[in-house]
């Protein structure tokens, strides 16, 4: 610990100039943000950030429209009719090409992102996370959406087509499944041969509505088991940091270690808890620094 903080410390009931309560809190902060722990924890939270406000909503706006073809007869109707100008067809289209596009696009970041945080690691994780994106890469779904995200951002947006079925159970006058033309994908000369052949193995039409959610449930799977490990393993190093955010607040609020303590605490659980608090009265809190 610096010596302006470890001295701070030990006359936290003493009143500090403003001088030197700046000091100190400088010093404070940054012994946080330059702990090990810290900065690992900022690697592996970028990871958890992507799945969560990234991929997983991208997924769930291309997916809704995908679903709905499939279980709203209006639209699967509205989706094949020539009597009237398409206006729901075409906006049907655009909002599926528009989740397409984001959706590959985010897949590709994840990966992005995770590769930048598994670099120039090595150990049992990084093993046994080597051998299960082994495992996920395996399965067709995968490297079919890496393919496509290159087609998508670099060739052009696939041609939507869909596939309508009248009366394809009783009471129910007609569902469809969005696909996507095998012709006009194989068109394109920078598939991988085994990716090439997955689509071919789909005939005339690739559905695409199983394919986004294999895919998603595969790199959702692997990336929050690799956030598990990286955070269970920096547990102890994160343990340091949290009882250096603790001086920081006993800098913060003029409180002794066991005061600063269970105002910390406070904040977390404040924080933590899914249920809406109380406005929080911050004076009750953290209200007598330099004996206020």
């Amino acid at each position: 610990m610096p010596s302006l903080l470890r001295a701070t410390i030990k006359r936290m009931a003493e009143p500090l100039s403003d001088e030197e309560f700046s000091a100190a809190l400088e010093a404070a902060q940054r012994q946080i943000v330059e702990h090990a722990g810290y900065l690992e924890k900022q690697l592996y939270d970028g990871i958890a950030r992507t799945v969560y406000a990234v991929l997983m909503p991208n997924r769930d706006e291309l997916l809704g429209p995908l679903d709905r073809a499939a279980s709203d007869a209006n639209l699967a109707v509205e989706l094949f009719q020539n009597v009237r100008r398409p206006v729901v067809r075409t906006q049907f289209e655009g909002a599926v090409m528009r989740g397409l596009h984001n959706y590959v696009a985010s897949a590709m970041t994840l990966v992005d992102h995770t590769r930048r945080v598994m670099r120039d690691r090595s150990g049992p994780i990084v093993e046994e996370f080597e051998r299960r994106k082994q495992e996920v890469v395996a399965n067709p779904e995968v490297p079919f959406i890496q393919g496509l995200r290159n087609f998508v951002l670099h060739h052009s947006l696939p041609f939507v087509g869909h596939e309508v079925r009248l009366q394809p159970q009783p009471n129910v006058i007609a569902t469809s499944e969005i696909q996507l033309s095998v012709r006009e994908l194989v068109q394109w000369e920078g598939w991988p041969a085994s990716t090439r052949a997955f689509i071919e193995s789909h005939g005339q039409a690739l559905t695409l509505r199983p394919i986004i959610r294999r895919h998603s449930e595969l790199v959702v799977d692997l990336n929050l088991w690799l956030y598990g490990q990286l955070a269970d393993e920096n547990a102890d190093a994160l343990a340091e940091v949290n009882e250096l955010v603790v001086r920081r607040n006993a800098i913060l609020g003029g409180l002794d270690m066991d005061e600063a303590r269970s105002v910390t605490e406070e904040w977390t659980r404040r924080r933590e808890d899914p249920a809406p608090s109380d406005p929080v009265d911050v004076q009750s809190l953290m209200g007598r620094r330099r004996g206020t």
